[in-house]
């Protein structure tokens, strides 16, 4: 049986590769999806990839690049988007920092980013495709050799 959820003061972020991402609601407590806050710098975001849930985006501050399935489009606060399953997307922070609030159908969303948490890039590569395979998230970049 579901619950009222109700958070008066956010969880710490994770860091992952550069975002800062507050799990704000996930997993059991929340289905059928969760919401997160993502934050980051310019240049930031993750390269092409997809999983099977959808996923959404809200854009709170600044201006990111989204690609869905190759057409880019610029969206600016007040903007949002949504992602089916499946699609093969990426996102970038084109302003100097960028703030969305994203909502995915699968908990393993925030299973990932909490799996993600302090990884860097490149000394992390290995280990961040091996978590991405474990969650459903297949990154289409070439995976580091070893």
């Amino acid at each position: 049986m579901r619950t009222t959820h109700v958070i008066e003061v956010p969880p710490e972020p994770y860091s992952v590769v550069g975002e800062a991402i507050t799990v704000l609601a996930g997993g059991d407590l929340s289905k059928p999806f969760e919401m997160h806050i993502q934050e980051g710098v310019q240049g930031g975001g993750p390269p092409p990839h997809f999983h099977p849930w959808d996923e959404a985006f809200y854009v709170v501050d600044g201006q990111v690049q989204v690609t869905v399935e190759g057409k880019s489009t610029t969206v600016s606060a007040g903007g949002y988007v949504h992602i089916p399953a499946g699609a093969i997307h990426a996102y970038k922070n084109i302003s100097t920092t960028a703030k969305m609030i994203g909502v995915v159908s699968d908990p393993r969303g925030g299973q990932f980013f909490a799996a993600m948490d302090r990884f860097k890039v490149p000394e992390d590569l290995p280990r961040i495709f091996e978590v991405a395979e474990r969650y459903g998230v297949t990154f289409l970049v070439p995976k580091p050799a070893g």
